[in-house]
């Protein structure tokens, strides 16, 4: 018996991003030292998959332009393979929430080591959403390979609270209150509508109903060890500013310096895109779904002479995006979209740059988790995991977007790019720019 839910304003902003040719799909690679049992994983999948059920879910039209959830009993993709594994992401095809559910399983194995690989629709659910799912599905698997220990169980979930996903819980007078603040944030829309972004490169970009790249997705990786990590933490702790503010601050610097010497002369905007958490502790119950907004950091290469005026100006800007809520000023905005049948999906297939580059940071994963450790590598079951990537998608002329998390200490970044205007070395030198910029005192 399939049950429906309407989607909320944000779903259906990351519904109408999603084109054939740009796939608005995330992707997550764990690689393990050891075998996963075929048997045990593919009914712990269906398991969890039970617990969440935007994740096994299909979208309907409601009329011309409103969308609904079709929630029926899961019937996961899974598919296995011999083949080497921790290189080139295997490739991967658009996935249509109208036709399928919004999530898929791959797993390849050399005969000593596997890699899973999970493709996400990120209708579905934000990164936060992501990793949640992720851990409960290796204690789960953990579980069913016969691992004891004390507080090794899945959290409790309340189904209920899926159903006010769209509300935040912003009540009348927690609106009422919130107002005034937002009225700072019309300063940044009134930003991003006069001012006009750049790509990284400048090109035509793909038609949106041709299929992706036959590279799709194109992806490169990085790890930093853990003491290089370490030191990129301290600088922030030592320049008083959050670890994201000189993550923000440093692209900026190592987009400059790439256009340079490539060389691309132009003191246009450059637009990076930052997703923000707008969970309180009132959502720690909830399943898989999008519960983050988005904010826009505008610069040009004249803001990033001096790098430390960069940081500071960046650091404040996030502060005063963060005190005053102004990742809800996205939301309200693309509400106000919508209140024009087919006003959001409009501002979404709009064919102009809207942004330069995507960076998200999702911190440090599975820090509190309950599960056994061997040289600070989590232990599910007959599998230890030794490395973690994570993959944000790229948009028409945002041909780039970065993705951070930190696993066991050490942090690991990974380049999406598009191969069309981009090739294999010029990313490699935009990654390593990037790096080199991290790194620097």
């Amino acid at each position: 018996m399939s049950t429906s839910f309407p989607f909320t304003t944000l779903e259906e902003f990351l519904f109408w991003e999603d084109r054939p040719a740009y796939p608005w799909s995330c992707f997550n690679r764990l690689h393990f030292r050891g075998q996963l049992d075929r048997s045990k994983f593919e009914q712990v999948v269906r398991a969890i998959l039970q617990r969440h059920p935007l994740l096994h879910a299909k979208a309907r039209m409601r009329g011309r332009m409103h969308l609904e959830w079709i929630v029926e009993a899961p019937q996961p993709v899974i598919v296995w393979e011999k083949g080497p594994v921790g290189g080139p992401f295997p490739p991967a095809t658009h996935l249509d929430l109208l036709r399928e559910t919004g999530i898929r399983f791959r797993v390849i194995s050399d005969g000593c080591d596997s890699d899973l690989v999970i493709q996400f629709h990120h209708a579905c659910c934000d990164g936060i959403g992501m990793f949640a799912f992720i851990h409960e599905l290796l204690i789960a698997y953990a579980l069913a390979c016969g691992a004891t220990g004390e507080g090794l169980r899945l959290p409790p979930l309340d189904p209920e609270e899926l159903a006010g996903r769209g509300k935040f819980g912003l009540a009348f007078g927690k609106l009422a209150r919130m107002l005034p603040k937002q009225a700072v944030g019309l300063l940044g829309v009134r930003q991003f509508l006069m001012r006009s972004a750049i790509p990284i490169v400048p090109h035509e970009p793909a038609d949106d109903n041709d299929a992706p790249s036959p590279q799709y997705p194109a992806i490169l990786t990085g790890t930093l060890d853990t003491s290089q990590s370490a030191t990129v933490l301290q600088t922030a702790t030592r320049m008083g500013v959050r670890l994201n503010d000189l993550l923000a601050a440093r692209l900026f610097l190592a987009l400059v310096e790439w256009r340079s010497a490539n060389p691309i002369p132009s003191d246009a905007w450059l637009r990076m895109m930052v997703p923000v958490n707008l969970r309180t502790q009132a959502n720690h119950a909830m399943s898989a779904a999008s519960l983050a907004s988005l904010v826009f950091l505008d610069r040009r290469p004249l803001d990033c002479t001096d790098p430390e005026r960069l940081l500071r100006s960046i650091h404040d800007e996030m502060s005063l995006i963060l005190s005053h809520r102004l990742g809800f000023t996205f939301l309200f905005f693309s509400r106000l979209l919508n209140l024009v049948p087919g006003g959001l999906r409009r501002r979404s297939r709009d064919r102009r740059c809207a942004m330069t580059c995507i960076l998200s940071n999702a911190g440090r994963i599975f820090a509190d988790s309950p599960l056994p450790q061997q040289e600070g590598n989590l232990v599910a079951g007959n599998v230890r995991l030794m490395s973690f990537d994570s993959v944000a998608p790229i948009r028409p002329l945002t041909c780039i977007s970065f993705a951070v998390t930190t696993y066991a200490d050490q942090l690991s970044l990974t380049l999406h790019y598009d191969p069309s205007p981009l090739t294999s070395d010029q990313a490699a030198d935009l990654l390593a720019t990037f790096f080199r910029r991290l790194l620097s005192p």
